[in-house]
C-alpha cells in the first residue's frame, strides 16, 4: 500500500479522503438519518471532524513520502511568517469582501437580507473556523498542493485540489440542504463549484507568500468565517439556488482575474518542491 500511494501520492490523496469520507458518511447517515428540518445532529458534525479529516490524511502521507524530514518542513511552512503584508490582507480579506458583496446582491435581487450582527455571528464562528482550517489545510495546500506542483501548472494544481475539496465537502453540504430533498441537487453542484475557484484563489496566494501554511490557515479561517456570517438563510430550494449562483459568479469572476492577471501557467512565483532533502525552494 505505501509504494502504492508513493507512486500518485498527490492524486491518491484525495481520492482515498473522499472515498473515506463518502463510505463513512453514507453509513453513518443510513444508520442515523439527517431531519430534514432539524439538520445534522452533533454526532454527524462529529463524524467529520474526528473521523475523516484531511489534515491527519495530510500528516500520514507527509510521513509516509517524505519521512521526518517531510513533517518537519510541513509544520515549518505553519510558522513561515515572513512575507509580504499584501498577502496577509488578500488571506484574509478578498474572499470575504467577495462574499460580502454577494450578500449585497442578492439583498438587490429581493432576497430578505437586513443588517449582520458581526459581532454575534463572529462568536458563534470562530471556533467553527478555527477548527475548520486546522482539520483541512494540513491535507489541502499542507501535502497535496506542493505535490502536485512538482508535476502541474499551478491551474491545474489547483483545479485538482479544488475538486477534491469540494467533493470532500459535499456530504456537509448535503446536511445543510437536506430539508430541500431532491430539490437540493442543483444547489450542492453549485455549491461545489465555490471551492473549486477558492482553490486557484489560495494557490496563487500559497505560490506568492512562499507555501507558507500559515497564509493558507489564515484564508481558509477567512473562507469558513466569511461564508457563516455572509449566510443568507432561504425558505425555498429556488432561493437557495439563485443566492448561491450569485456567489459562484463572483468567485468565478475573481477566479479569473487571478488567473489572467498571474498566467494560467505560472500563478504568481511557482513554487517548486525539491525531493532531495525535503527542501523547498522558491
Amino acid at each position: 500500500m505505501e509504494q502504492f500511494i508513493k507512486r500518485r501520492p498527490a492524486l491518491i490523496f484525495p481520492v482515498l479522503i473522499v472515498v473515506w469520507t463518502w463510505i463513512f458518511m453514507a453509513a453513518f447517515i443510513a444508520l442515523v438519518p439527517v431531519d430534514p428540518e432539524q439538520g445534522p445532529t452533533v454526532a454527524h458534525v462529529a463524524l467529520v471532524f474526528l473521523v475523516a479529516n484531511p489534515s491527519v490524511f495530510g500528516i500520514l502521507f507527509t510521513q509516509m513520502v517524505g519521512g521526518k524530514q517531510g513533517v518537519r518542513v510541513l509544520f515549518a511552512r505553519a510558522v513561515r511568517w515572513r512575507v509580504k503584508p499584501i498577502w496577509y490582507v488578500a488571506s484574509l480579506l478578498l474572499i470575504p469582501a467577495v462574499y460580502s458583496l454577494s450578500y449585497l446582491i442578492q439583498g438587490w435581487l429581493g432576497t430578505p437580507t437586513g443588517p449582520i450582527d458581526v459581532v454575534g455571528k463572529l462568536t458563534f464562528v470562530l471556533p467553527i473556523a478555527l477548527t475548520a482550517c486546522l482539520m483541512e489545510e494540513f491535507g489541502w495546500r499542507g501535502f497535496a498542493l506542493p505535490k502536485l506542483l512538482e508535476r502541474h501548472s499551478s491551474l491545474t494544481a489547483a483545479l485538482i485540489v479544488g475538486v477534491g475539496w469540494a467533493l470532500w465537502h459535499a456530504p456537509i453540504n448535503y446536511f445543510a440542504l437536506s430539508k430541500f430533498g431532491t430539490g437540493a441537487i442543483p444547489t450542492l453542484i453549485a455549491l461545489a463549484l465555490g471551492p473549486i475557484l477558492q482553490s486557484v484563489i489560495m494557490t496563487w496566494i500559497h505560490n506568492n507568500a512562499k507555501a507558507s501554511m500559515l497564509l493558507m490557515l489564515l484564508a481558509h479561517f477567512a473562507i469558513t468565517s466569511g461564508a457563516i456570517v455572509f449566510m443568507v438563510s432561504s425558505p425555498t430550494a429556488v432561493t437557495e439556488l439563485r443566492n448561491n449562483l450569485v456567489s459562484v459568479a463572483l468567485f468565478v469572476l475573481t477566479a479569473a482575474v487571478v488567473v489572467v492577471a498571474a498566467g494560467a501557467k505560472r500563478a504568481g512565483a511557482i513554487v517548486l518542491i525539491r525531493r532531495n532533502r525535503g527542501s523547498l525552494l522558491t
